[in-house]
């Protein structure tokens, strides 16, 4: 399956001359001797262990990173920790990737149990919101993330409130960094703390288009952080969440807030184009004979995570072939009987295409 990647970096902590890196004069292995005698190495892994010291990696163009350990099975593991705003984007990126092959697959297992109205009853219904809902969340995630991050250390924010009272018509208040992050609401930071910014050009004007998509992301984040049991006029659990979830492309929010960031930050979002791995088993169905249900024991008996079936597009057969929608049909019972995990159907020039994806227990 073909997805888009966004570019994740590892936290840059400062840059270093590479010869300073690169050293390894009889000075250097002095210092190294000494800070261990102060300090054996079994002292610093009791307390990576127990995250009370810090690990820092550098490559050799003098780079140095932040690295981030974790405790398994008796043995530490560490990585260059990643950017977390980029990541979280990620995530959203691809699980919105991920419901639009599950939209499109559902024209091939859907029933038509309503007129006009085709039902999916299988658990593929069910990712395709559990995805979405968590698209949203890091969307929202990354954009709250995004700002914090550009505040600088040193900045203050003067908050004017006015009041009818007798006790102040005008009252400003000055806000550091953390106050702005722990006490000012998301759209007070993207309407009045951003254009305040040293050496950051934002006209909210301009914009108006994306802020308002990005604030109707945190209104519908809000919605599905403090669920609401019932919609009182309609009866219907949860009806705000459903209603979004259902009728917005969520391709226009992720790419409002991928504008907004690199408007702010140039290139700070970037997208590269996974290239698909071979690593899969292929069938192919060249003829209408062999297409039945033998297929399916077929990728019953393949001991492969992910296995592709490819089925040309003969004389007749189209999406909207009743035989064809009977054999996919087979694919449901299949996920019902936990045979495979999970499956993607979609439709190409001269063929059809099915994804299919086993866990560990199911190629035993």
């Amino acid at each position: 399956m073909d997805l888009k990647k966004t570019r994740i970096e590892g936290m840059k902590i400062f840059q270093a001359s590479p010869d300073a890196i690169n050293n390894q004069s009889d000075e250097r292995r002095k210092i190294v001797k000494q800070a261990l005698k102060e300090k054996p190495l079994k002292i610093w892994e009791r307390e990576l262990k127990q995250h009370k010291s810090n690990l820092f990696v550098s490559n050799s163009e003098g780079a140095v990173f932040q690295a981030t350990t974790f405790f398994h099975k008796k043995k530490i593991f560490a990585g260059i920790a990643p950017n977390l705003i980029q990541a979280y984007f990620d995530m959203a990126y691809e699980q919105i990737q991920w419901t639009d092959k599950y939209a499109d697959t559902f024209h091939y297992i859907a029933s038509e149990k309503f007129d006009g109205i085709k039902f999916i009853d299988t658990p593929i219904f069910n990712r395709f919101v559990q995805y979405r809902i968590s698209s949203i969340i890091f969307l929202h995630l990354s954009v709250e993330a995004f700002i914090n991050y550009i505040i600088p250390d040193n900045f203050i924010y003067s908050k004017t409130e006015t009041s009818n009272s007798n006790k102040f018509q005008e009252q400003i208040t000055k806000l550091n960094k953390e106050n702005i992050e722990r006490w000012v609401s998301f759209k007070e930071k993207i309407e009045e703390v951003i254009p305040e910014l040293p050496n950051i050009t934002f006209d909210i004007k301009k914009n108006f288009e994306i802020i308002g998509r990005i604030l109707e992301i945190e209104t519908i984040r809000n919605e599905i952080i403090h669920l609401k049991s019932k919609d009182s006029n309609s009866n219907m659990h949860y009806k705000k969440v459903f209603d979004f979830v259902a009728s917005k492309d969520l391709n226009k929010y992720l790419f409002s807030v991928k504008k907004f960031i690199n408007i702010l930050q140039s290139d700070f979002i970037k997208i590269d184009k996974i290239q698909e791995s071979n690593n899969t088993k292929e069938l192919y169905i060249e003829k209408a004979e062999h297409l039945h249900i033998g297929v399916y024991f077929e990728i019953i008996k393949q001991k492969e995570k992910r296995i592709t079936v490819f089925i040309d597009k003969w004389q007749g057969l189209t999406k909207e072939s009743e035989y064809l929608k009977v054999v996919m049909s087979y694919l449901k019972l299949m996920e019902d009987m936990n045979l495979i995990m999970d499956y993607l159907i979609s439709e190409e020039r001269n063929k059809f295409r099915i994804e299919i994806f086993k866990n560990d227990e199911q190629i035993k």
